[in-house]
């Protein structure tokens, strides 16, 4: 059985969906699955059908489509895509996409023979207005991208890590008012940002540093594989302030809790129970600031709050993930007529 991810975005592409993308390639193939991606296209109407007979002409047995990501832009090729291809579908993001991506995504609802979500927030949401996907959705979260640090690695006192990629709507401007707050309270505190910064970012990135020049704060940009690991695995306390709240979509939060750093996150909506045992809470920068001075100060709530982090990260391995995907492969390769595959490639048994 041959896999063929369908991907707007890959590395070296700075996008979430490029790294989920990459790591589900990789432990795709750690489970002896063939599995290749098709990413790099343009994916304007007009190329759609270019496209489909690429895909027609592989030798793929099953067509797996991730979207959104920013390689896509706002083109329309994948919505052509999937009605002229069934496809398997993951769906990264709804609930939180501007209105007109929201009605864009019908057309992936229409002929997929399976979708997969993330979560069970955003599978709700789409079955409130694709009711007809009830029997053929599936949750399977996301893992981290970043590999935890093999063996003992040091970890930072009295600094507070933020880790995600540097652009609008991420919280950042929380994280500064946090070391705002640090600054004016003298106790030692500082702030250290791990990102990336996209090129179409860069003028956001620059008026955060210039804001941000008299504050404790530590930029930590462009680490990937071994230093990013390790960067993580430093991190006593992290903040992520995500303006829409925590989610098991997050992953970058999912990094931290790998990491068994002790969390300080925003409430939302789509903010699951038993995530709320694992993180700490806060309302704003302020009341962030408060619980990392009372972790630092308490050892012993510190350990705990590590400890649940860890204990909750374990769904997210990405060896189950991979295996839960490959369950899927399977149910839908041994199907007809809904199989992914076309019957004119005569490939079905």
């Amino acid at each position: 059985m041959k896999i063929l991810l369908i991907t707007g975005s890959y590395p070296p592409d700075i996008c979430g969906v490029a790294d989920y993308t990459a790591a589900l390639e990789k432990y795709l193939r750690r489970a002896g699955v063939q599995v290749s991606v098709y990413s790099g296209r343009r994916w304007d109407l007009s190329n759609a059908g270019r496209i489909a007979r690429e895909l027609r002409a592989s030798d793929a047995d099953i067509l797996h489509m991730q979207y959104p990501a920013r390689g896509y832009g706002w083109n329309l090729g994948p919505q052509l895509l999937a009605v002229l291809e069934p496809l398997l579908m993951t769906i990264h993001e709804c609930s939180q996409a501007h209105i007109l991506r929201r009605l864009s995504l019908y057309p992936f609802t229409l002929r997929a023979p399976r979708i997969i979500f993330t979560n069970e927030f955003e599978r709700r949401y789409v079955r409130q207005f694709a009711p007809w996907i009830e029997h053929r959705s599936d949750v399977i979260p996301i893992g981290t991208n970043v590999g935890v640090a093999l063996g003992r690695t040091d970890r930072l006192r009295n600094v507070v890590t933020y880790f995600g990629l540097i652009r609008p709507q991420k919280g950042l401007e929380h994280v500064l008012e946090m070391a705002s707050y640090f600054k004016t309270r003298t106790n030692g505190l500082s702030v250290r940002i791990v990102g990336t910064v996209s090129p179409r970012d860069k003028d956001y990135y620059e008026n955060l540093r210039h804001k941000a020049r008299e504050l404790p704060i530590e930029w930590v940009l462009g680490l990937d594989g071994d230093r990013l690991s390790r960067a993580l695995a430093e991190t006593e306390v992290a903040y992520l302030p995500f303006p829409d709240g925590a989610s098991e979509r997050r992953s970058s939060l999912i990094a931290m809790l790998a990491n068994r750093a002790a969390v300080i996150t925003t409430q939302g909506l789509h903010t699951p129970p038993a995530m709320e045992q694992a993180v700490l809470l806060a309302n704003s920068p302020t009341e962030a600031a408060t619980l990392a001075e009372e972790l630092y100060n308490d050892p012993e709530r510190r350990a705990a709050t590590q400890s649940s982090s860890s204990e909750y990260a374990l769904k997210f391995s990405w060896e189950n993930i991979a295996a839960q995907h490959i369950a899927i492969y399977h149910q839908l390769f041994a199907r007809r007529p809904e199989a992914i595959l076309s019957s004119e490639k005569g490939l079905l048994p």
